[in-house]
C-alpha cells in the first residue's frame, strides 16, 4: 500500500509543501476547508499529516479530529509548541512563486531538540537547527522582526520615492540591494549615511521633513536605539 502524507490547509506554506513534495514524487494528500469534507474523510489514511493553518487553529483542529490521535502531526509555527505535534519551522520568508528543487533542498528548519527530521520525513535532507525548550515565541519574534520590519520600510521608501521624485523602481531596488550587499560583507559595519556617523543635526532634519508621516517616529526611534548602542 503507497505511503501518503496529508496536508490540512491551503495557505502559502501548504503550497510550497505541496510544490516540493510534487518535485521529490512523494505522494500526498490534501485537505482543505473549502472543499466541504471532513478532515478524516481525506487524511484518515496518512500517518503523518502536516497541520498547515493559522497558528491559533492548530491546537482546536487536532483537538476536533479525535482520528489525528496516533498519528505523527507536525506544524510548520516558528513561535509555539503544541501537545502531541512537532514543530518544524521553515527558516526562509516563504516568497509566493514555488522554488526550485535546489531551493527546497537548501531551505532549513526549526526543530525542537532532539527530534530528527530523518525520522519525521525521511524524503528530506534539509539542514536543520534546533530551538532550546521555551525558547520559540523570542526565536519567532527575532525571525519576524528581521524579515519583516525591512520590507514595510523598503516598501515605504519605494513608494515614495517613485511618485514623488520619479525615481525608477530598478533604480531604488538597486539602492536596497547595495544596503544588503553591504550588510552582507561586513554586518557590524553596514550603516551609511548620518546614522553610521550618529550626525545628530542631519538626522533632526531627516525627522522633520517627515513631518506627520507614521514613520518619522520610525526613524526617531531607530536613531534612539543606536544611538543607546
Amino acid at each position: 500500500m503507497k505511503r501518503y502524507y496529508g496536508i490540512a490547509g491551503s495557505g502559502r506554506a501548504s503550497r510550497h509543501l505541496q510544490a516540493y513534495f510534487r518535485l521529490l514524487k512523494v505522494p500526498f494528500k490534501l485537505w482543505r476547508r473549502s472543499s466541504g469534507l471532513a478532515p478524516k474523510a481525506v487524511l484518515g489514511g496518512c500517518s503523518t499529516v502536516f497541520i498547515l493553518i493559522n497558528d491559533g487553529a492548530i491546537a482546536p483542529f487536532i483537538s476536533a479530529n479525535p482520528f489525528l490521535k496516533g498519528k505523527t502531526l507536525i506544524h510548520f509555527s516558528g513561535s509555539l509548541g503544541i501537545k502531541g505535534a512537532f514543530a518544524m519551522h521553515p527558516f526562509m520568508p516563504l516568497c509566493a512563486r514555488p522554488l526550485s528543487l535546489k531551493e527546497y533542498r537548501r531551505l532549513p528548519f526549526a526543530l525542537d531538540r532532539g527530534v530528527s527530521m530523518r525520522k519525521l520525513v525521511p524524503e528530506f535532507v534539509n539542514p536543520v537547527f534546533r530551538i532550546k525548550k521555551g525558547g520559540r515565541p523570542l526565536y519567532h519574534a527575532l525571525c519576524a522582526l528581521g524579515a519583516n520590519l525591512p520590507v514595510i520600510l523598503w516598501q515605504k521608501t519605494m513608494q515614495d520615492l517613485n511618485k514623488k521624485f520619479g525615481i525608477p523602481r530598478g533604480q531604488i531596488q538597486r539602492y536596497f540591494q547595495a544596503s544588503l550587499d553591504n550588510f552582507r560583507k561586513d554586518p557590524g559595519r553596514a550603516l551609511s549615511g548620518p546614522l553610521s556617523r550618529r550626525d545628530a543635526p542631519t538626522i533632526a532634519s531627516d525627522i522633520g521633513a517627515l513631518g506627520d508621516d507614521p514613520f518619522a517616529g520610525v526613524y526617531s526611534a531607530f536613531a534612539k536605539i543606536y544611538e543607546n548602542n
